[in-house]
C-alpha cells in the first residue's frame, strides 16, 4: 500500500470526474441537485442513463432531458445513453479513466450505495476511484412515480413539479414537448 503522500503526488495533477449513474425516467429536480452537489467537489461530471423504459418514458427521453439541464449546471457535464446498466457503465468509466480521479454519486434508499462495494473491496483494481458519495434526497423528495403517472395523464403542470426552477420557460416548452405533454 502506498502512502497518503504518495497518492497524492500521484493524484494532485489528475481531473476529478463525479459519476452519476441511475435510471432517470425522467431525471428530476433532486437528481439535478444530487449532480450539482457531487460537482462541487469535481472538474466535470458524468450521467449514466438506464436503458429500460419505465412507464413510458424511454432512454432517449431521459437523455434529451438531461442534455438540457446540463446548461444549466455549474460544470460541464457528459450525458451517456448505458449501452447495459448505469452500474456497469460507471464501473467501465473508472478502468478505462484511470488518469481521473473519480468520486460515485450512489442513492440513499434501497441501499444503492451496495452497487458499488467492489470499488472499496478492490482498492488496487481502482485507485482512481477516491469516493462513493451516498445521496440523500434532494428536490424536496420529488416522486419518480407521481412524476410518470402525472405524465402520463398529460398533467400540464407536471413540468413545473418536478423540473429545477432554475431552468427557464423555454426549456420547460421543450421538456413538455420532449414528454408529450403539449
Amino acid at each position: 500500500m502506498i502512502s497518503f503522500k504518495i497518492f497524492f503526488e500521484q493524484n494532485v495533477n489528475n481531473e476529478t470526474v463525479a459519476l452519476l449513474p441511475g435510471g432517470f425516467k425522467p431525471p428530476t429536480k433532486g437528481h439535478f441537485e444530487a449532480l450539482e452537489d457531487l460537482l462541487q467537489a469535481a472538474n466535470k461530471g458524468v450521467v449514466f442513463i438506464g436503458k429500460e423504459s419505465r412507464d413510458g418514458i424511454t432512454q432517449d427521453q431521459s437523455y434529451q432531458i438531461w442534455s438540457i439541464y446540463s446548461r444549466y449546471l455549474s460544470k460541464p457535464v457528459d450525458v451517456i445513453k448505458s449501452p447495459v446498466t448505469p452500474v456497469k457503465s460507471t464501473y467501465d468509466y473508472a478502468i478505462e479513466h484511470s488518469n481521473y480521479n473519480i468520486i460515485v454519486g450512489a442513492g440513499a434508499k434501497d441501499a444503492d450505495i451496495t452497487r458499488y462495494n467492489s470499488f472499496i473491496k478492490n482498492p488496487d483494481k481502482y485507485p482512481n476511484v477516491v469516493g462513493i458519495e451516498k445521496i440523500n434526497i434532494k428536490g424536496e423528495g420529488i416522486s419518480g412515480t407521481e412524476t410518470r403517472e402525472r405524465i402520463l395523464a398529460k398533467d400540464p403542470s407536471v413540468v413545473d413539479y418536478f423540473v429545477p426552477e432554475i431552468v427557464n420557460q423555454t426549456d420547460k416548452d421543450r421538456i413538455k414537448q420532449i414528454l408529450g405533454i403539449v
